[in-house]
């Protein structure tokens, strides 16, 4: 970042320095194997990371032949004006990545809403049985909520500010009253792929980057709610995950869904840290303090725990097989669930009591089914609980077409984020 801006700052010629050839990448290519330990050492001398970054640039731009660069570097910033720039395009590429991992899971959702569209399965609310839907349905619900949580994340972005010691760009005005650094700050900025704020404290106003991982919570959130739901059904007999190894020590007939269960742990550990870092980083006092810095730097094990809670389903899907069969005998083991057929039907030919006669007469449905006349009539005479699923399977098609659209739309939208200049710029790195 320090680079970038030194770069920017020459282009400009608004401090008198001539622009020339002075390629931030080669620079950085030609650190050392041991560059980060010279780094360290100076910053053990100074005590200051930021500045020791400085010093360590200055000593590669005098041995590169560049040393008329060498007292230009860090000149007219304050430390967050390179950390909050340097944090924000770290937090963009790893969330590239961890979209990237989403997406499959997503696909993955797809591919199973699509293959059981018309598989019945018994509904359970209150953990108890319900009415029917389909396996498929169920599945398409967890992709479509997914997927609008990634283009939602892929929407976000944080903020980024580059204005000095307290945000009114003092030192580089002095310098050079006439220039407008203003628009040369927003311009810089906004080519890192990050939103410019103009109103700012030494810090950058965190609240876009608040948003930002408040939506990662939620799409960790509706992650744990499906491995909860695919941990349930294992425990019904309705799933089955294929052996893979040991999974007790002294039993040797199970096989535990640990996946799904570590899976639940880690968006604990996510989104307990994440909350933290959207409440706290918000916050600083006066101009300036340094109570955040121990905070910030838990982002990349915040997002690893959510990456690996991710893995961990995916995984799990892999050797996941639906027993489609199990579903159906489970369902038509309980006809009870036709009950709201038959209310709905006695209400529909005018029986204003149809709820409270088939609440009262579960035991004589069949019986109530029959007095219902006309078209409803024939048809409730011939439906079974497997066939009362209603829109489901069309639901299923649509939620995977739509969760689809979404995965790609948040792809493209990250695809326009910038690469840090050290990363992969193909695409290799994904997922």
């Amino acid at each position: 970042m320090e680079l970038l801006y030194l770069k920017a700052l020459e282009e400009t010629r608004a401090l008198g320095f001539e622009a020339s050839d002075f390629d931030p990448a080669s620079v950085i290519a030609s650190f050392p194997p041991d560059w980060y330990g010279r780094v360290k050492a100076i910053e053990a001398e100074v005590g200051h990371d930021v500045k020791a970054i400085e010093l360590f640039l200055r000593e590669r731009l005098n041995s590169s032949g560049l040393s008329r660069l060498s007292p230009y570097v860090h000149i007219g910033l304050t430390s967050d004006d390179v950390n909050n720039l340097a944090y924000s395009r770290l937090l963009l590429y790893s969330l590239r990545n961890l979209i990237g991992r989403f997406s499959s899971l997503v696909l993955s959702l797809c591919d199973l809403a699509e293959a059981h569209r018309s598989d019945p399965l018994l509904a359970r609310t209150h953990g108890v049985p319900a009415e029917p839907t389909t396996f498929g349905k169920e599945m398409a619900v967890y992709a479509w909520r997914l997927a609008s949580r990634l283009l939602a994340l892929s929407s976000a972005r944080p903020y980024g500010k580059l204005g000095g010691a307290v945000g009114n760009h003092n030192a580089l005005h002095f310098l050079r009253p006439d220039f407008d650094w203003v628009s040369f700050s927003r311009d810089f900025v906004n080519s890192l792929g990050l939103d410019y704020a103009p109103l700012t404290k030494q810090t950058a106003p965190n609240e876009g980057m608040s948003d930002l991982l408040h939506q990662l919570m939620l799409l960790n959130y509706v992650l744990q709610e499906l491995a909860r739901d695919l941990w349930l059904y294992n425990a019904l007999g309705l799933v089955h995950f294929e052996r893979k190894g040991v999974s007790s020590s002294t039993m040797p007939h199970k096989v535990n869904p640990v996946d799904l269960e570590d899976a639940e742990g880690q968006v604990d550990a996510s989104n307990s840290l994440l909350s933290l870092l959207a409440y706290r980083l918000v916050q600083t006092r006066l101009q300036r303090d340094l109570s955040d810095s121990p905070v910030r730097r838990l982002l990349g094990q915040a997002l690893a725990h959510s990456a690996v809670a991710c893995g961990r389903v995916i995984k799990s899907i892999g050797y996941m097989r639906v027993d489609a069969a199990a579903m159906r005998a489970e369902l038509e083991a309980h006809p009870e669930v036709l009950s709201e057929a038959v209310q709905v039907s006695l209400r529909a030919q005018g029986d204003e009591r149809g709820y409270e006669e088939v609440r009262e007469g579960l035991r004589e449905l069949d019986s109530l089914a029959r007095s219902v006349k006309g078209e409803i009539g024939k048809r409730l005479a011939s439906i079974s609980p497997s066939d009362y699923v209603g829109l489901a399977p069309g639901l299923a098609d649509l939620g995977s077409a739509k969760a689809r659209e979404m995965v790609k739309e948040a792809k493209e939208k990250t695809k326009r984020w910038p690469y840090p200049l050290w990363a992969p710029t193909d695409g290799s790195s994904e997922g």
